[in-house]
């Protein structure tokens, strides 16, 4: 008897401590958004000398980031590269680095879709897709590594080395686009368009591209390999299967993943055949968004639960204690710069496969999302599930800019604003603490974000 009445006791306390460590680790990035947002309407009040400007200016941000046709859904197109271009970032801040260069990698990440999207047509999608991707997060890979290796073997900054690569790649893609990977055939400066097969599909055409069986074998692997995933989750945190060999685990997984690609593979085309809930075909929203969000799991997975996550954390908390343990630093930081540089052009491949209207690399390309993500991952505190709601968050408020701007006669440019005073008020929360008389409460060092110029 007293054995139960201890297990609930000792259940409800865990509870209330992962709950209070959950707000205490929420609470900051909130309060510094919303202390964002009372300043940004003390600004447009000021500017305009109207309350009603500062309703006008907030309702028009958000009918057009939420409520407006395809408001929605357009913000999580805008959210997707965001997750991505973060979650680089947050891989080098988590390693002691500052990768200043995401937006260049971006820009190599997209180089290197519009350049395989087009030069293996013939292939089947299964193929030629996955094979698009990679070329853009090798690219972006292999453009950050220069700065790690420069890093590792000179002891130059990455800060200076990622900027300047970021020039040099604004203004090789100008050239390539306008050379070497031109279409001819084209009226303004663009690369060729790339292989249907290539293309990222957006959520209204699946029902359609599941027909091609070839697709639906993918569809299927791809699913079932989530399915197997989270049942490996569950028998590990089961009593159950505790007593499991891991053979008998590993068979198990198989069995289960087989089976669901077997049975998704005969149900999914006429299923959603039947019924499918995406059915506005003027709507971007693509698969793109789904393969971010299983990065940013994935990034987490990596960093938490794998050796490499737990050398990279090391070598970037401290470096010297790293390499007394036998951690290789120079390994870390180009590995570090390579996976952040992946995620990065993973980032551009995306918005050349599934986002951009001609399905090309213009040479007007330009995001600006790179820089974006440096204060997103901040907000999240390198966190890679709170960077997809950080993600969100700017990629609404990029959204629904341009209805407050049409509603309210306040400049669209208020946004960057409202993004600098969110980034402001994280990066200083000694003032948030003060302006809602916060205690700052006693806790483990972290790791520094960056260290030093000769680190």
């Amino acid at each position: 008897m007293s054995e139960q009445t201890i297990q609930p006791a000792g259940f409800s306390a865990s509870l209330r401590a992962s709950l209070r460590m959950f707000w205490n680790g929420l609470k900051m990035p909130l309060l510094a958004i919303l202390s964002a947002f009372v300043l940004g309407g003390v600004v447009i009040l000021v500017t305009s000398g109207s309350f009603i400007s500062v309703y006008e200016a907030y309702e028009g941000m958000l009918r057009g980031a939420l409520f407006k046709q395809r408001g929605f859904s357009e913000s999580l197109v805008a959210t997707t590269p965001y997750i991505l271009l973060s979650l680089a970032v947050a891989v080098g801040f988590k390693s002691g680095l500052f990768n200043i260069g995401a937006e260049g990698q971006f820009y190599i990440g997209a180089i290197g879709a519009a350049w395989a999207g087009v030069a293996f047509r013939g292939l089947p999608a299964i193929i030629h897709l996955p094979l698009a991707l990679l070329a853009g997060a090798i690219g972006g890979a292999i453009w950050a590594s220069i700065a790690g290796f420069l890093k590792a073997k000179t002891g130059a900054h990455e800060v200076i080395s990622t900027m300047m690569l970021n020039y040099v790649s604004f203004r090789l893609s100008e050239y390539l686009v306008s050379g070497p990977l031109r279409d001819p055939a084209a009226g303004l400066v663009q690369t060729r368009t790339i292989a249907v097969e290539a293309e990222l599909w957006n959520f209204h055409a699946i029902p359609e591209r599941l027909q091609d069986p070839l697709n639906a074998l993918a569809a299927a692997v791809g699913l079932a390999l989530v399915i197997a995933f989270f049942t490996r989750w569950y028998l590990m945190s089961s009593v159950r299967t505790r007593d499991w060999s891991r053979s008998l685990r590993r068979r198990y997984y198989a069995a289960v993943g087989a089976a669901a690609a077997a049975i998704l593979y005969f149900i999914l085309p006429p299923l959603t055949r039947l019924w499918w809930p995406f059915t506005d075909t003027a709507d971007r929203l693509h698969i793109g968004l789904l393969l971010a969000i299983g990065m940013a799991i994935f990034i987490w997975g990596l960093l938490q639960r794998t050796t490499i996550g737990f050398e990279l954390r090391t070598a970037g908390a401290n470096p010297n204690a790293a390499r007394y343990a036998g951690v290789s630093i120079t390994r870390s930081i180009i590995t570090a710069m390579a996976i952040s540089g992946g995620l990065a052009g993973l980032a551009g491949t995306i918005e050349v496969l599934g986002v951009s209207s001609c399905r090309c690399l213009p040479v007007s390309f330009s995001s600006g999302y790179g820089w974006d993500s440096i204060g997103i991952a901040l907000l999240a505190r390198n966190h890679p599930i709170g960077i997809i709601a950080s993600s969100f968050l700017f990629g609404a408020m990029r959204n629904g800019a341009d209805l407050m701007e049409l509603t309210s006669g306040v400049s669209k440019y208020i946004i960057s604003l409202l993004q600098a005073l969110v980034l402001l008020f994280v990066a200083a929360p000694t003032i948030v603490r003060w302006v809602y008389r916060i205690k700052e409460e006693r806790q483990a060092s972290e790791a520094p974000i960056t260290r030093g110029w000769g680190g």
